[in-house]
């Protein structure tokens, strides 16, 4: 029985580094989602400067409390694994059934937990399409830009490199005009991206298509974090029910042997 009990205890020893080593990548992988500059400007930029007047943010789209929540999620799993980890390989050498009991249990709650953030985060990423298909807030403010973009076009550089871009790139023409207003609300001066092929009479405003190219890109951006934390999620929470395994099969084992000394 001696032999059985040295060998599980290694075991899980090797596999406590493991699920440390798993926990130190969780922590990582949440920093650095937090720390990513992307998850403030993630939307395709159409001006070399950073002007926040002209650039869609999370904070815009009611999305920055779902990429902090997902960054600070794997943050604090990461670290109480670590913690955990600590107390797996204490009740592994030491061969002591409390810590070992206490290890498991606490593996099996984290696993849940993980295999519930997992599902949470595969539901997000297949519905996500559709949350920005009529988001109000973000068509708001997909609309106020293009109107900046307009009345202060003749006045700034960088107003008129945004209208620039977006007319150029989506083949459309300023902002929807008010009644009676000529030229797409530039009043008698069309701008040169606007020219030709570009622009005609009957032609798009660019609030549209602006509104649709930015809900396309947050999309791609909420999908790839939604992938990476349900595909952590998924596969650390398997892992955890591995070393739960092995705490529980030490356990028994470490009280056989005891019983077999006593009698």
């Amino acid at each position: 029985m001696g032999q059985y009990v040295g060998c599980v205890k290694y075991i899980l020893f090797v596999f406590n580094f493991c699920l440390w080593l798993l926990g130190c990548a969780l922590l990582s992988v949440g920093i650095w989602m937090k720390m990513d500059d992307s998850s403030e400007h993630f939307v395709q930029k159409y001006t070399e400067k950073e002007d926040e007047q002209f650039q869609i943010s999370y904070s815009a789209t009611g999305g920055t409390d779902v990429s902090v929540t997902i960054s600070y999620l794997l943050i604090a799993f990461g670290v109480v694994l670590i913690v955990v980890t600590f107390i797996g390989c204490c009740g592994a050498v030491r061969e002591n059934m409390c810590l070992l009991i206490v290890f498991a249990v606490c593996l099996f709650v984290l696993m849940v937990a993980l295999i519930g953030v997992g599902s949470w985060a595969f539901v997000k990423k297949r519905n996500v399409e559709d949350e920005f298909k009529m988001n109000h807030e973000l068509k708001e403010k997909t609309d106020q830009n293009i109107k900046n973009g307009v009345s202060t076009y003749y006045n700034s550089q960088t107003a008129k490199q945004f209208m620039d871009n977006v007319q150029k790139e989506l083949r459309c023409c300023g902002t929807e005009a008010k009644k009676g207003e000529l030229f797409a609300g530039y009043g008698k001066r069309i701008p040169h991206s606007c020219d030709g092929d570009t622009y005609s009479p009957q032609h798009y405003p660019c609030n549209y298509p602006y509104y649709v190219r930015v809900s396309q890109e947050i999309s791609k951006f909420m999908k790839k974090r939604y992938t990476i934390l349900s595909a952590v999620s998924f596969s650390f929470g398997f892992s955890l029910g591995l070393g739960m395994a092995l705490a529980i099969i030490l356990a028994v084992l470490i009280r056989r042997s005891t019983r077999l000394v006593v009698s």
